[in-house]
């Protein structure tokens, strides 16, 4: 029964048991009182009948004829209704009540029966045997032998019916008072005990798909149904800690990413404050020689030594910056050591995780066993995970796919140099991909495709200087329109050089 209640289900079949149940028993009770009145009926027309047959047969030996025309007259006044009929041998009617003659031929041939074979003979006569009652007893003959004739008594069976009916309509009314009764009463308990509290847990449901961990639903009682309540009220305050604990880790988490951002920014800074201080430095010494051989040259003019010294004093004033800038630029050197990539990693992707969802990007992460330890700074696997993870789901559109692997690995760091064993670190994206042209120029400090929408061009280069700084190698394959796969291999073992991508 789609679409109805289930509160008008069970009342349905409370209603429908409870009539098949009571008009079972009603019917039952009303053929028991049928049968009851019949057997009252004919219990007492049978004693009339034999009473009148013993006077009868004394009457008709004795041949006093008065005494039988007597007896049918006082009959007649008792109960007009009963008829009486006396047949002789041949099955004449010799005698009979008053004003019996429209129901002779009811009882014709159950007499001619009886004469036949002499035997009592009772039968409910008429539509539904409810006419009437015919009693016929053999008459017996003054030698015992064939009987001398036959008494037949016809009872209307009027009263019976009225009662039957009446007794009908007494027991069909109490049926379907009791059965109206019963579904009320059983309509009223399960509104009140099983419709309005599941209608109430229903709309908590629904505040709680809507955000409103505060929705709860008030107890019933302690029946099967105020366990769900209770069970429910416990599942939404558990869903409620849980998603206060998600957004505490989540600040956490975009918290610890943008101070990695910013370490990532600082570090890319450090790296381009670093080359132009290399390329600025070497002039200024020169410039600051010539200078300074100027300025000591006692022959030149005056006004020429003055200028040389103003280039001295304003080149060593820019050697200080240079000098500033160097101390930025330096990198604290990564410190190698023996590590399962397994934890660092994991850590970034548990990290985006809820970005990742927020997003509506699936974010996929699988490690093959057993993994090699590799020598490896763990702060810096982070931030080069970081790196890659980031861009990888800013390029994803919405539905689609992030896929991050560790596996083991064996990569040749650069042209001409042995095979290394270590491990790989494999971040897919489904995104938009690059052109030839972007591609070869990923790695280039500020060269972003994203400027619209934040990007600064410096994630790829600092991967590119950490992995270099492990003797590593990364590489990196994309199309336009079929997303981007890099792949960052981090050695396992001891060994000079540097890494290449």
């Amino acid at each position: 029964m789609p679409g109805v209640r289930i509160s008008t289900k069970l009342g349905l079949g409370l209603t429908l048991t409870s009539a098949v149940i009571l008009g079972s028993y009603g019917y039952s009770q009303l053929r028991k009182e049928e049968h009851d009145l019949r057997t009252a009926t004919e219990q007492a027309t049978r004693l009339l009948a034999t009473a009148l047959q013993v006077a009868m047969e004394n009457a008709l030996r004795d041949g006093q004829a008065a005494d039988v025309d007597e007896i049918l007259e006082s009959l007649e006044h008792r109960d007009p209704t009963v008829d009486v009929f006396v047949f002789n041998a041949q099955g004449v009617p010799v005698v009979r009540s008053p004003g019996s003659s429209k129901t002779l031929h009811l009882v014709e041939d159950a007499s001619r029966q009886v004469l036949k074979a002499p035997h009592a003979l009772t039968h409910f006569a008429g539509p539904e045997k409810l006419s009437h009652l015919i009693v016929v007893l053999p008459l017996s003959s003054d030698d015992g032998g064939a009987a001398a004739g036959a008494l037949t008594v016809l009872k209307p069976l009027d009263g019976l019916r009225q009662d039957l009916e009446s007794t009908t309509r007494a027991t069909v009314l109490s049926v379907l008072t009791l059965i109206a009764g019963i579904s009320v009463v059983g309509w009223l308990l399960l509104m009140l005990y099983l419709q309005q509290p599941l209608e109430r847990v229903v709309r908590a449901m629904r505040a709680v798909r809507g955000g409103d961990f505060t929705a709860t639903v008030t107890a019933g009682g302690d029946d099967e149904v105020g366990e769900v309540v209770q069970a429910f009220n416990g599942m939404v305050k558990e869903l409620g800690e849980a998603r206060q604990r998600l957004s505490a880790e989540a600040e956490s988490r975009r918290a610890l990413e943008a101070g990695l951002r910013r370490v990532d920014k600082l570090a890319a800074v450090g790296q381009l404050s670093a080359g132009l201080a290399h390329e600025i430095g070497s002039p200024l010494l020169i410039l600051n020689g010539r200078a300074q051989g100027l300025a000591a040259r006692a022959e030149l003019p005056e006004d020429v030594r003055r200028n040389a010294r103003i280039l001295v004093e304003q080149s060593e004033r820019i050697e200080r910056i240079v000098r500033q800038l160097l101390d930025l630029a330096r990198r604290k050197p990564s410190r190698l050591e023996p590590l399962d990539a397994l934890a660092p990693v994991r850590a970034v992707v548990e990290l985006l995780a809820f970005d990742a969802r927020k997003r509506d990007v699936r974010l996929a992460f699988h490690c093959e066993q057993p993994l090699p330890h590799v020598l490896a700074d763990g702060d810096g696997l982070q931030q080069v995970a970081l790196n890659l993870l980031t861009n990888a789901l800013r390029a994803t559109p919405r539905g689609g796919e992030v896929r991050v692997t560790l596996s083991p690995s064996t990569f040749q760091p650069a042209p001409g140099l042995r095979e290394r064993r270590g491990v790989r670190l494999s971040v897919e994206d489904t995104g938009v991909g690059m052109e030839e042209a972007a591609l070869e120029r990923v790695f280039e400090p500020f060269f972003t495709t994203w400027s619209a929408h934040g990007g600064t061009g410096l994630g790829l280069p600092v991967v590119k200087a950490i992995i270099a700084e492990h003797g590593g190698a990364v590489t990196v394959a994309s199309r336009a329109g079929q997303g981007t796969h890099f792949a960052v291999h981090i050695p396992s073992e001891k060994e000079e050089g540097t890494g290449a991508v």
